[in-house]
């Protein structure tokens, strides 16, 4: 058991990344009933686009860490605009398969246009790492647990408490009530779907340094993300957040005390109990009913 805290912090820097991610996908669905199955290949943008701005254009990390998911959630503006806004009023399943189709679109491209299966790119942090008893703490740990959780939570206050997470609020509530309060059903969407993909973004950066950069991260990480949310509350913003670190948490110690297969076993089972026993979420969000 002396490599449990080890573990522990693996998962938590793991959660953080899942955390952003679900967050990413539950504003998304929130705002406007879509569930976007091209959330993936969003994270997978967000990778590649700081390789391009790091590696090709030589952009110190910070302005990587800006520019990146800017263009993530302008791509997330262009597919809403172009396809999505057209199916407005079709029925769900077809937006459904148009976000899988976004997806395939996204990914293939980036795979043309890069026939490397896989780049690194270089740690934001590096340093020696620094010793706590048996814990082991290196400076790119710190900054991915600190930074992914930082700007997940940020997101979900600006959702939460600012004019634009209230104008999506209402919009998720109640469109025709939204729309006679003065809100924009094509101005809410537009800013979900960058708020999302910003988000995706991010998490595409976090994750990189520590899984390379390939057109598998669409595959790789669309699943951690949905079943975070699934986990957490697929309309709860807090349960995004917790489900993340729950999942990050469950997926490293089976992974260490089971095996690789017994840690995507665990997680399905864990998924599929949540479904069947608790299908509103683990951390739903609290229903206030006026009276």
């Amino acid at each position: 058991m002396d490599e449990l805290p080890q573990l522990l912090l693996g998962g938590l820097k793991l959660g953080a990344i899942y955390s952003l991610a679900a967050l990413g996908l539950v504003v998304i669905h929130k705002a406007t009933k879509t569930v976007n199955f091209a959330h993936g290949a969003l994270i997978m943008l967000g990778a590649y686009f700081g390789f391009f701005l790091l590696q090709l254009f030589g952009l110190p990390y910070a302005l990587v860490y800006v520019l990146a998911p800017l263009g993530v959630g302008a791509v997330a503006i262009g597919a809403e605009r172009i396809l999505l806004r057209r199916l407005r009023r079709s029925d769900a399943f077809s937006g459904v398969v148009s976000t899988i189709f976004i997806s395939v679109a996204l990914t293939e491209m980036i795979r043309i246009g890069y026939s490397t299966e896989l780049m690194s790119i270089r740690n934001v942090w590096p340093g020696a790492p620094w010793l706590i008893g048996n814990l082991v703490i290196t400076p790119e740990t710190l900054w991915v647990l600190s930074g992914a959780l930082g700007c997940a939570l940020a997101g979900a206050l600006l959702f939460s408490t600012s004019r634009l997470g209230r104008a999506m609020r209402a919009m998720a509530a109640n469109m025709r009530g939204a729309q006679l309060c003065g809100y924009s059903v094509d101005l809410v969407y537009a800013e979900a779907w960058f708020l999302g993909g910003v988000l995706a973004g991010l998490a595409g950066l976090f994750l990189a340094p520590a899984m390379g950069i390939t057109p598998e991260l669409a595959n790789i990480t669309i699943v951690p993300a949905f079943v975070a949310a699934v986990i957490g509350g697929f309309d709860s913003v807090r349960g995004a957040l917790l489900g993340g670190i729950l999942l990050g948490i469950v997926e490293v110690l089976s992974a260490a005390y089971l095996s690789s297969a017994g840690k995507s076993a665990l997680t399905f089972t864990i998924l599929l109990a949540v479904l069947l026993w608790r299908p509103e979420g683990l951390f739903p969000e609290a229903r206030v009913r006026n009276v």
